[in-house]
């Protein structure tokens, strides 16, 4: 993977300064963690892939302290422009190169973070490690089959091979190469098998109110059965997954 690619990511996606966007997508986040943890008041918070801040600021309004990371210095340098808390900290690195020590936080994000970085592996072993026993990682994971390829809006992109993937991106999107790496259901299972994981995907299209996904799906809508009925029938096939991956204990 082209590493230039990521350290100037926040260049490439104008979404990261969107704060109604980004602050939506918090929202989500927290809602989601709330509901299984409750409390959170006490707990301390790693952001993975902080980008701009903007997501990590509303996560510090909720944890007792939280840190955010990104090798994108360029988004680092907006973040600790725009943001100063007492409980808030961003840093310029990738996870791979923290100096956290092992069992560090009760609770990570890493929200569409996995297919962007050199080993997915390498990333799930570094949640692990610096997760306390008992703590929770909310992870949201694209997955490989979805008909419109998120990033670049490019029908069955994610599909092909990387030679095609590659060719398919320079003649509609004018980019040198197809840098995300994403998995299928079944391999995203194999990624994160380490962890209990608890499912909340199905949980947030049931419940889109509870779960700040209202702008999405508005509940007991034409659209909301549909989504809900096809969604359990072909939950293989759905975009995006929210898990909560939870360290043992043991």
């Amino acid at each position: 993977m082209n590493s230039k690619y990521q350290h100037n990511f926040s260049e490439k996606q104008i979404s990261m300064y969107d704060s109604n966007l980004r602050i939506n997508k918090a929202n989500k986040t927290i809602a989601v963690i709330k509901d299984y943890l409750k409390d959170v008041s006490n707990l301390d918070l790693l952001d993975i892939g902080s980008s701009t801040g903007i997501m990590t600021n509303e996560y510090a309004k909720h944890f007792r302290n939280v840190v955010g990371i990104d090798l994108d210095l360029r988004a680092v340098r907006y973040a600790n422009d725009n943001f100063s808390k007492e409980n808030l900290q961003f840093l310029g690195s990738p996870i791979e190169e923290s100096n956290f020590k092992e069992a560090s936080f009760d609770v990570i994000t890493c929200s569409h973070i996995y297919e962007h970085v050199p080993s997915d592996k390498e990333l799930i072993e570094n949640i692990y490690k610096l997760l306390k026993p008992g703590g929770v990682c909310y992870f949201a994971a694209g997955n490989r089959f979805q008909i419109i390829e998120a990033h670049y809006k490019l029908p069955f992109l994610s599909y092909f091979p990387k030679k095609i993937a590659n060719v398919y991106i320079r003649i509609f999107k004018n980019e040198k190469e197809y840098y995300e790496n994403l998995k299928s259901y079944r391999n995203l299972r194999k990624l994160v098998m380490r962890f209990d994981v608890v499912d909340y995907t199905l949980k947030i299209l049931q419940e889109p109110n509870k779960f700040s996904a209202n702008e999405f799906l508005q509940k007991h809508t034409l659209k909301y059965y549909i989504v809900n009925f096809v969604s359990k029938i072909f939950y293989f096939l759905i975009p995006t997954y929210i898990w909560l991956l939870k360290k043992p204990t043991k």
